[in-house]
């Protein structure tokens, strides 16, 4: 025997829609009757619009309470956040395109999320980039207006970038009421004539340093072939100097040589003179005085006369009366002979 189940009627289905109904409003009901923010926001209730006790200041992280299908949370991150704006256009002061990206690092203070949420914008960061790239676009323009592309392209580059910074954050912070932390130069770029030109300057420059290095290595061998030959000529000057001076003591030492020679030489003749005269005069001393030697002389020339005429007499001429003094010469054999035999 099979069982069937009592057909369902409309009485019960009403006791199992209307419990599920409940539960199921319930549920949407007390799900729209708080909302979460998170940790790096902050959030106003709105009522119908409008902001509930806008004096009290926004609700912070966690879970918050509202009104269901009543209150909207609006919600705005105010953690520091680095946004790039869109690439950009500017003109330099003398009309020079340039090309550039810059990227802002900014915070929103919580005071100021009042005023950013109703007063300005709408709500969420959205609008709050809109406004900063509307706000950079006329900074950077303005700044760049004020410099040359070379003082932009050169040393003077990182000033810029500095004025750039503290501009825009005035600015945001008077418009906005938000910080600004810091502001980054992305890409710099230039016109393609400027570029052109800068490589003709830079090669200009290559070939100015080129020739100068050029000109100083001539210059320093010039200094250096300069002082080679002044050192050159000093050792010559100094070998000819030496040269000269060991001439003169050469020629110095000779003549006092030849002085001490000739002084010797005269020294030994007179010592030699007086030695005879000296012998001389012993021998006369010896004769007994000048007649006894004379006769002794004489006697003597008599014995180794030969029968010439002397040729050297030593006294008066003949017929004077004056002594004369032989001199004596060697004895010959012929002399010698007749007084052996006597």
């Amino acid at each position: 025997m099979s069982m069937h189940q009592p057909p369902s009627t409309p009485a019960t289905w009403t006791t199992r829609i209307v419990p599920g109904a409940i539960a199921l409003a319930a549920l949407v009901f007390a799900s729209n009757s708080f909302f979460i923010v998170p940790q790096t926001d902050v959030a106003f209730v709105t009522r119908f619009g409008k902001v509930i006790d806008p004096q009290a200041g926004p609700v912070g992280p966690g879970l918050n309470f509202k009104l269901p299908f009543v209150d909207n949370p609006d919600r705005l991150r105010i953690t520091t956040d680095t946004f790039e704006l869109p690439e950009k256009k500017a003109f330099t002061r003398d009309t020079q395109e340039i090309t550039l990206r810059v990227s802002v690092t900014y915070r929103v203070p919580t005071t100021a999320a009042y005023h950013l949420l109703y007063e300005i914008g709408k709500s969420g960061n959205i609008d709050i980039h809109s406004n900063i790239i509307l706000l950079s676009n006329e900074v950077v323009r303005e700044v760049l207006s004020k410099h040359s592309v070379t003082e932009i392209a050169g040393e003077q580059r990182e000033n810029i970038v500095s004025e750039i910074k503290v501009k825009l954050g005035e600015v945001l912070a008077r418009l906005l009421q938000i910080e600004v932390s810091g502001v980054q130069l992305n890409s710099l770029d230039f016109s393609p004539q400027f570029k052109e030109a800068m490589n003709q300057a830079t090669l200009a420059r290559s070939k100015a340093v080129t020739a100068q290095q050029d000109a100083d290595r001539a210059q320093i061998e010039a200094v250096t072939r300069v002082t080679q030959a002044r050192a050159e000529a000093d050792a010559q000057v100094a070998r000819a100097e030496g040269q000269a001076r060991a001439q003169i003591t050469q020629a110095r030492a000779e003549a006092e040589g030849n002085l001490l020679k000739a002084k010797a030489d005269g020294d030994a003749t007179r010592l030699r003179g007086e030695g005879e005269a000296q012998a001389t005069r012993a021998r006369i001393d010896a004769t007994g005085g000048m007649d006894n030697y004379v006769r002794q002389m004489e006697a003597q020339a008599k014995l180794r006369w030969t029968g010439q005429v002397p040729q050297y007499m030593l006294g008066g001429n003949g017929g004077s009366g004056s002594p004369t003094i032989p001199i004596i010469l060697p004895m010959t054999p012929q002399t010698a002979a007749p007084t052996a035999s006597r």
